[in-house]
C-alpha cells in the first residue's frame, strides 16, 4: 500500500509540474478549462505509466518527463522567437533530422543550453538510478499498469479527436495548451476521414488534368527556389542597391515579377516548395499544412513536374543537400521527377560558408542544361548557400562598407547577421547573372523562374527595424527577352 501511495504521489507531482511548465509557453500561456486539465493529466499519466513500466522506477520516470517537458517549452519558445510560430505536431516527425543535421537546428537554442542540458540529464539519470531501487515486478502490478495504459490511451484518443482545432497553432495552444494541442493534431491527422479529405484536396491541383496541348516545340524551363531570397533593400535605405543589380535587370526584362506571399517565415522551405510544385495553397491541406510531405509518400500527386513530363519533358531536381531531408527522396519521384541530384553528386569542397555554394549549384544546372537530349528540359533547383543559422558566420569590418551606404549598426541588434545574409544574397544575384548570360547563348529558348522560399531568419533585425512583411520575391524571365539598351 505504501508503494502505491508513493507511486500515485509521484504521478500527481508530475501532472502538477506539467501545468506549471505550460505557464511559460510563448506566445501566450494557455487558459485551460476543466476538460483540458483532464486531457493533459491523462497524457502525462500515460507517459508516466509507460515509462515506469519500462524502468520500474517512478521517481526516475517523473524526472524524465519533467526534463522532457522543460525541453519542449524551451524548443517551443525558441522556435517562436526565431520563426514566429510555436511548435506543431509535425516538428516531432522531424525530430530525427535535428540529429542528422545538427547545424540546422541546435545553434538556435544557444551554446549554454546545449552544454548544460545534456550534463543535467546525464547527472539525473546516474543519480536517480543509483539512489532509487527498482520496484519488484509482479504479475498483478504488471497487469494493472497495462490496463491503466489501455484505458488512459482510449480516453485520450476519444477526447483528442473531438477537439475543434482552429488550425492556427497560436490559438489552439491558448485554448487547449501546448501538450494537448500537439497530441490532438497528431491523432486527428491519422484519422482515416482526414486522410481521405487530404486525397481529395490533392486531386484539386490545377495540374490534375489530361494534356490536350497541340504538338509543338516547348522551351526549356529552369526554376530556382533560392534559399531565403527576398529584396532586402526593403529593410533599410542604407542597404546598397548594387547587391541586387542583376535581379533588378531581370525585373526590367521579365515577363512577370513582384512580391510573393509565402506560407513560411524564416524556415519551412517545404511549404513554399509544395505550393509551387502542386499549385495548392498550403492552408488547403488543413491538418497537414505544416509539413506537407509527411503523409504524401503513398498518395497520388499532381504537380508541375508531372504535367510537364506528360508533355514530353525530362524533369530534374537539383538540391545540394541530402535527398532524404524533408522526405524528398520518397515524395519527389511521385511528383514526376526523373532525376534527383543531391549533395552526393556535388564536389563537397565547393562551398561558400558552410554549405554548397550558389556558384556550384549554377555550374550543376548549366552542366545538366548542356546535356544533349531530344526532350525539352525542366530543372527545379533548390539552393542551400543562404541557409541559416547566419549568426555562426564571421563578419569583417570592411564588409559593412561593401553592403551599406551608411553605418546603421547603432540601429540594429546583431547587425552581423544582416551582413552575413547580404553577403550570400549577393551570390544569389551572381547566380542570376550567370544563368541569364548562359541561356541567352543557347539556341533553344529557356524560361527562368526565380523565387525565394521565405525570408531569412534574422529576427533581431526585423525587430530593430519594425519589419513585419513576410513576402519573398520572384521573377519570370525568358532568354528571348530583349536586354535593355
Amino acid at each position: 500500500m505504501n508503494g502505491l501511495l508513493v507511486y500515485l504521489a509521484v504521478l500527481f507531482g508530475t501532472i502538477i509540474f506539467s501545468f506549471f511548465a505550460e505557464r511559460y509557453i510563448k506566445p501566450v500561456a494557455p487558459h485551460l478549462t476543466k476538460r483540458n486539465y483532464l486531457l493533459q493529466s491523462l497524457i502525462i499519466s500515460l507517459a508516466f505509466f509507460i515509462l515506469s513500466l519500462i524502468v520500474q522506477r517512478p521517481v526516475f520516470s517523473s524526472l524524465a518527463i519533467m526534463v522532457f517537458l522543460g525541453i519542449v517549452v524551451i524548443v517551443n519558445n525558441t522556435k517562436y522567437h526565431t520563426l514566429r510560430e510555436p511548435m506543431v505536431f509535425s516538428d516531432i516527425a522531424m525530430f530525427s533530422q535535428a540529429f542528422k543535421h545538427p547545424r540546422l537546428y541546435f545553434p538556435f537554442l544557444g551554446l549554454a543550453p546545449l552544454i548544460i542540458a545534456p550534463l543535467i540529464i546525464i547527472g539525473l539519470i546516474v543519480l536517480v538510478l543509483t539512489l532509487e531501487p527498482a520496484m519488484p515486478v509482479t504479475w498483478k502490478r504488471l497487469a494493472a499498469t497495462l490496463l491503466a495504459i489501455i484505458i488512459t490511451f482510449w480516453l485520450i484518443n476519444n477526447l483528442s479527436i473531438k477537439l475543434t482545432l482552429s488550425l492556427i497553432p497560436e490559438k489552439d495552444i491558448a485554448h487547449y495548451g501546448l501538450i494537448n494541442s500537439l497530441l490532438a493534431y497528431a491523432l486527428q491527422a491519422r484519422q482515416p476521414s482526414h486522410k481521405s479529405a487530404l486525397k481529395k484536396v490533392l486531386q484539386t491541383s490545377p495540374f490534375n488534368q489530361a494534356d490536350n496541348s497541340p504538338d509543338k516545340e516547348f522551351a526549356n524551363i529552369t526554376v530556382i527556389q533560392s534559399e531565403s531570397f527576398f529584396d532586402a533593400r526593403r529593410l533599410h535605405p542604407a542597404i546598397c542597391n548594387n547587391i541586387l543589380k542583376n535581379y533588378q535587370q531581370c525585373q526590367d526584362e521579365s515577363l512577370a515579377f513582384g512580391k510573393l506571399q509565402v506560407p513560411a517565415w524564416g524556415a519551412n522551405t517545404m511549404r513554399s516548395e509544395f505550393s509551387f510544385l502542386t499549385g495548392l495553397a498550403c492552408d488547403t491541406l488543413k491538418l497537414y499544412q505544416f509539413y506537407p510531405y509527411q503523409f504524401l509518400s503513398k498518395m497520388p500527386l499532381y504537380t508541375l513536374a508531372s504535367a510537364l513530363k506528360q508533355r514530353g519533358y525530362h524533369c530534374v531536381c537539383i538540391h545540394p543537400h541530402p535527398a532524404s531531408f524533408f522526405a524528398r527522396d520518397k515524395v519527389f519521384p511521385q511528383m514526376g521527377f526523373d532525376e534527383f541530384i543531391d549533395d552526393s553528386q556535388f564536389d563537397q569542397s565547393k562551398t561558400f560558408g558552410p554549405y554548397i555554394s550558389d556558384q556550384a549549384t549554377t555550374d550543376k544546372i548549366l552542366e545538366i542544361s548542356k546535356q544533349k537530349t531530344d526532350k525539352p528540359l525542366f530543372i527545379f533547383a533548390i539552393t542551400m548557400e543562404n541557409h541559416g543559422p547566419l549568426h555562426l558566420e564571421k563578419v569583417k569590418k570592411e564588409e559593412y562598407r561593401d553592403y551599406l551606404s551608411e553605418d546603421i549598426r547603432g540601429q540594429l541588434e546583431k547587425a552581423d547577421d544582416l551582413i552575413v545574409y547580404l553577403r550570400h544574397l549577393k551570390n544569389a544575384d551572381k547566380m542570376i547573372k550567370a544563368l541569364t548570360t548562359a541561356y541567352r547563348k543557347t539556341e533553344k529558348e529557356t524560361k527562368l523562374c526565380f523565387y525565394g522560399d521565405h525570408i531569412p531568419s534574422i529576427p533581431q533585425t526585423y525587430n530593430s527595424l519594425a519589419y513585419t512583411d513576410n513576402c519573398s520575391d520572384y521573377f519570370i524571365w525568358s532568354s528571348s527577352s530583349q536586354a535593355p539598351a
